[in-house]
């Protein structure tokens, strides 16, 4: 029996413009903005939202929109830049219309799908020169409700300058509590703590990450399976990701920060963990020409007591 995929619905939303809906005939659904190239809704078989928004989100041109999976690129954290995380957050993108590219996956007929591209920059980007490039994305919803990002990353200067970027798919995982949430698969590695000046080196514990303070560090190097456990709804998350985004960031601002970010309500801290998968240790450096391929696929498994846990290996 053939799977009849619905089209992508072309949505023009009064918060946030333009977007598109990738279905399934199970019930899985997500939405991608225009604006930042954004994915900003991942809803299970049950319709039950998957991704973290702010009710205090700002929608309007400049700002970054606060949830979903925003993308950043070319910086990622860096204090001598007003965007500190870059420009694709907060550019209109475009809806590819190419009918093939031979640096992305061949997909079968049971995939949503939509295909985006950000090829320019604003002109007053500080620290990183005008460059010519493309920002390409792949956006898929498989039939089973696991959601696929592919980001491609080409070199387009006539003038024979490289330039280096980092990168990051910003993922705010919706959770019920993050008291009872942990993040597991980062044990004994090595991260840049960024709540530190110079981002100082440090070396994980032997146990799954436990929240229970303002929360920023770069894991380098990692596996590429990463897990994200709710224990007071039984629901595990899974970042599956290829050896090109080979860091992970783990981030939540915790209360006083919550109360300090105006597209932030007090209390949202709680809801929501974000875990990236991203280039942060080090920049990726591209000649003209050359070209740079990232992906990240997202699967939730909700378990009962009678699952054999807590080893990963089974939910997988």
């Amino acid at each position: 029996m053939v799977m009849v995929v619905p089209p992508p619905q072309f949505n023009n939303r009064e918060l946030g413009g333009p977007s598109i809906t990738l279905t399934q005939s199970g019930g899985y659904s997500a939405e991608i903005l225009l604006y930042g190239g954004q994915v900003i809704s991942w809803k299970n078989e049950r319709g039950e939202e998957l991704l973290f928004v702010s009710e205090n989100a700002d929608y309007e041109h400049p700002h970054p929109l606060r949830g979903g999976i925003p993308i950043c690129f070319p910086k990622f954290f860096d204090y001598g830049c007003v965007e500190g995380n870059g420009f694709a957050r907060t550019r209109e993108w475009e809806i590819d219309g190419r009918l093939e590219d031979l640096d992305l996956p061949l997909l079968t007929t049971d995939n949503a799908f939509i295909d985006l591209i950000l090829n320019n920059m604003p002109d007053n980007f500080p620290n990183w020169r005008k460059h010519r490039f493309e920002l390409r994305l792949r956006v898929i919803l498989g039939p089973t409700g696991d959601l696929t990002m592919i980001s491609r990353v080409k070199n387009v200067n006539t003038n024979g300058r490289p330039f280096s970027f980092k990168f990051s798919f910003h993922t705010y995982f919706s959770v019920s509590n993050i008291n009872a949430t942990q993040v597991d698969g980062l044990q004994t590695l090595e991260y840049l703590d960024y709540m530190t000046r110079n981002h100082r080196r440090c070396i994980e514990g032997d146990y799954p990450i436990t929240i229970e303070n303002e929360f920023d560090r770069g894991y380098l190097n990692t596996p590429n399976e990463i897990f994200v456990v709710d224990h007071e709804i039984q629901r595990t998350f899974t970042i599956h990701k290829d050896d090109h985004l080979p860091d992970i960031v783990v981030w939540n601002p915790w209360a006083l920060e919550a109360r300090d970010t105006t597209d932030m309500g007090d209390e949202e801290y709680r809801k929501f963990v974000c875990v990236e998968a991203a280039v942060v240790g080090s920049e990726i450096t591209l000649y003209p020409y050359e070209k740079w391929t990232g992906t990240q696929r997202l699967s939730v498994h909700d378990w009962t007591d009678s699952d054999v846990l807590p080893d990963p290996g089974n939910i997988l």
